[in-house]
């Protein structure tokens, strides 16, 4: 094992330790004598819970719960935290109920989805920090959707040809103001991707809701778990997943046996049992999430698979998270015969024109496009040829962040015959 290779083994499982003692903070549970705190802070920063991390000791400091007895400067520290992230929150609801009141003006229906709806389900907001606005509307109105966030001086940032042949909301929406991003979706997955939420099914079933005296829908809880256990493991990997898993243990915390039965069928017939079953397995080991074992039961799918612990330990490390593995490349090697191995290989290399664009913001009728062709190739090596050179020389870490990658994807693809992570 070389020295990086051991360093980045080690790091690993100091953050895995770490999560684990997040997990057991948020799940109420001692932490044990002397723990890390700038560990436990560190991590809870880099997975964006440190507002919630405050609020939970907080509540353990005064007597609600039996938690861990933090130094105070510790607590000084997260408090600030909390303070920027309320701060955050307000300018964000704000700015939500703002869009969504043109939209209403526009006569155009509102879904909000991911972070400003997965806040509701905290005790604040503020614990739910979020990055941009989705927002999903009817596909026929996305024309008009668009031009009542224009009057507001929304902009797209990339140009549309090509965005909406690839993505299923408009390329994200920018502001003179430096606000939040805002994106326009009229699905919530990908056609060509395994297992899917259909839109008039989450349309059906959506709840009703309001920003600030502004109408608006967001997802059934039961479509909101399915929805974020697609997108942590399908769509990231289940990188960065524990923000992902608190959302899932806010949502469910106060489920009966019927929204699980609920949850366990939809995912049967939405073809989402893996990504959903996965999820839970790791929010049990993370956060002593308790599902019912039948629903666990009726999810696991068949094959070998390795213990729970195990998954936890090799799919949510922080080196494989850091590492630039090529989507692109772990799909090309397990998309079976030769031929169509190349053509997905081709295909991420060597983008359409306006794709081309949109990555190196060039005009897609500019003659400078056929420069980015030649510079494409020294692009991706300059971003992944440092994994895969160590990998190629068999440095042990690299080669587990690619054996979890092709693990992964197999898995996802209904692999029963899979070794070990």
């Amino acid at each position: 094992m070389t020295e990086s290779s051991k360093g980045g083994t080690l790091r690993g499982s100091e953050e895995t330790h770490d999560l684990r003692l997040l997990g057991r903070i948020f799940a109420g549970l001692p932490t044990g004598s002397n723990p890390d705190w700038a560990g436990i802070v560190h991590a809870a920063r880099r997975h964006r819970v440190s507002a919630l991390l405050f609020w939970r000791l907080a509540e353990s400091q005064s007597g609600s719960g039996e938690g861990a007895d933090p130094p105070q400067e510790v607590m000084d520290e997260l408090r600030q935290d909390l303070y920027s992230a309320a701060t955050q929150a307000m300018l964000a609801e704000w700015q939500l109920a703002t869009v969504l009141g043109a939209l209403s003006e526009a006569d155009v229906p509102a879904l909000v989805v991911k972070g400003a709806a997965t806040a509701t389900f905290y005790a604040d907001p503020a614990l739910r920090s979020y990055s941009d606005l989705d927002i999903m509307i009817p596909e026929a109105q996305l024309a008009i959707a668009e031009r009542a966030l224009n009057g507001l001086g929304y902009e797209c940032f990339a140009s549309k040809a090509w965005w909406l042949d690839h993505f299923h909301h408009l390329p994200p929406m920018v502001s003179e103001s430096g606000s939040l991003l805002v994106e326009l979706h009229w699905g919530l997955d990908y056609q060509a991707e395994k297992g899917r939420l259909p839109a008039d099914d989450l349309w059906a079933r959506a709840v009703h809701w309001n920003v600030q005296g502004q109408p608006a829908l967001r997802l059934h809880e039961v479509d909101a778990v399915l929805h974020l256990c697609r997108h942590a493991v399908v769509q990231h990997r289940v990188y960065g997943a524990f923000r992902s898993l608190c959302d899932l243990a806010q949502i469910t915390k106060s489920w009966s046996q019927e929204e699980w039965t609920v949850l366990g069928r939809r995912a049967l017939d939405y073809d989402l049992a893996r990504p959903v079953y996965l999820m839970l397995v790791l929010a049990g080991q993370v956060l002593q999430l308790a599902v019912p074992a039948e629903i666990i039961s009726t999810l696991r799918p068949p094959g070998t698979l390795p213990e729970p612990g195990e998954l936890m330990r090799r799919l949510m490390r922080s080196e494989a998270a850091s590492a630039r593995v090529s989507t692109g490349a772990v799909q090309a090697a397990v998309d079976g015969p030769l031929g169509p191995r190349l053509r997905h290989l081709v295909g991420s290399l060597f983008l359409p024109r306006e794709g081309m664009a949109m990555v190196y913001k060039i005009a897609v009728d500019s003659p400078w496009i056929w420069t980015a062709y030649l510079w494409r190739p020294v692009d991706l090596l300059w971003r992944y040829g440092r994994s895969i050179w160590r990998t190629v020389r068999g440095e042990r870490g690299a080669q587990a962040i690619w054996r979890r990658e092709v693990w992964l994807e197999r898995w996802l693809r209904g692999d029963e015959q899979l070794d070990g992570l």
